[in-house]
């Protein structure tokens, strides 16, 4: 187990630098890590515009998903974020006033896939798509500027995608009786 944690602080500390190297990155990386969530829940204003509310619906139940496990992940272990738990690495992250010391699952990433996923699998293929690049621009930035490991970032992708796979099956099975 110990050479997986040294291979992921390697991975971190190669991406973060990259950031901490380049200003420009590490704008993009800011923005991203930020704001790029937003754009998903401009996504719910798009999906009500177009009456596509099952698949906002489907959406939300993948974030409730998500959140109950994400919870209970809380609850019973909080890894320290890479800014905490190597200070002497980590000399210029994101504003982490704002940010809970638990580090794994990332909660934006999760919510980011679970949210892509649903909405692709429920039939919106393009908008998906776009989510799901998306989703990969905000993962890899909460990584570029110090706030989660690259396997917190795998932790949450993971979550997101099972959480909505799972809430398209419920959907689906359940939107027969909403008619």
């Amino acid at each position: 187990m110990d050479d997986v944690r040294q291979r992921d602080l390697a991975v971190y500390s190669k991406i973060y630098q990259l950031g901490f190297e380049n200003p420009a990155l590490y704008q993009f990386f800011l923005f991203f890590s930020r704001y790029g969530i937003l754009l998903f829940f401009l996504s719910f204003i798009y999906l009500i515009w177009v009456k596509r509310i099952n698949a906002l619906i489907c959406s939300m139940f993948a974030l409730g998903i998500a959140g109950l496990i994400d919870l209970i992940i809380f609850i019973f272990w909080k890894r320290p974020r890479p800014f905490i738990a190597h200070a002497n690495l980590v000399s210029a992250v994101a504003d982490t006033s704002k940010v809970d010391i638990a580090s794994f699952p990332s909660s934006h990433t999760y919510i980011a896939f679970a949210i892509a996923t649903s909405i692709f699998l429920y039939g919106h293929k393009k908008l998906g798509a776009i989510l799901f690049l998306i989703a990969i621009l905000v993962a890899v930035s909460r990584v570029g500027v110090g706030l989660h490991y690259p396997s917190d970032i795998i932790g949450g992708a993971t979550l997101g995608i099972f959480s909505g796979i799972f809430a398209c099956y419920i959907t689906h099975k359940i939107e027969r009786y909403w008619e």
